[in-house]
């Protein structure tokens, strides 16, 4: 069973203990992550979401990062994009993605247990079809193009819905109506201030500061 680092505040720097990942968030221990944002460019400015696989224990169904998971124990950060691998086929340099900084993500998974992370974000760019990411069935149920402009809207304006393009397991494209309650929610305005983000990132900004 896979171990990961327990992270300890008000730095997180790694304890010395490792647990498995179960028994850690048993715990409501703090634990590391990594987020991966893909901004596409063509033929509008977008972020890729991932629609989380409907069997998994925590947010089933709901729309997420690109590409995120937990390090396992002794991992670094160069090692989150081992998730983007597993998850979506990717292969990334490292080197190449922009480091937006950590990002604190509290909640519950669908047994009440606390869930503690402490994220590091980075965000590229993939104009890529669709069709050539290649999804882990366990975690990941599809992905799904939100324009920026949707994105900010829907969370800026009550009952806001819109239309976007998605692809899933099979390479099924089919068009989905997204609402509010389709994201993952954050305590933050996460997924509003990356849509902020990435629309200086692709003007070329740089010391783009989660």
């Amino acid at each position: 069973m896979e171990k990961v680092d327990i992270l300890l505040p008000p730095d997180f720097h790694k304890s010395g203990v490792t647990k498995t990942r179960d028994q850690a968030i048993t715990d409501s221990d703090w634990l590391g992550g990594f987020h991966l944002w893909i901004v596409q460019t063509e033929p509008e400015l977008a972020l890729v979401f991932q629609r989380r696989s409907r069997q998994k224990a925590t947010f089933p169904g709901l729309l997420d990062v690109s590409a995120a998971g937990h390090y396992m124990a002794g991992e670094t950060v160069k090692d989150g994009l081992r998730e983007v691998r597993e998850e979506i086929g990717r292969n990334y340099n490292f080197d190449k993605l922009t480091y937006l900084g950590k990002k604190v993500f509290v909640g519950f998974d669908d047994a009440s247990r606390k869930l503690q992370t402490v994220c590091d974000v980075f965000i590229t760019i993939d104009n890529s079809s669709l069709s050539s990411y290649r999804l882990q069935k366990e975690e990941v149920a599809g992905l799904v193009v939100v324009k920026i402009t949707d994105l900010i809207k829907v969370f800026t304006k009550p009952n806001y819905e819109f239309v976007c393009p998605i692809i899933d397991l099979h390479q099924n494209r089919s068009l989905e109506k997204i609402s509010r309650q389709d994201f993952i929610e954050n305590w933050d305005s996460y997924q509003l201030k990356i849509a902020g983000l990435a629309e200086r990132f692709v003007k070329g900004e740089t010391n783009l500061v989660y």
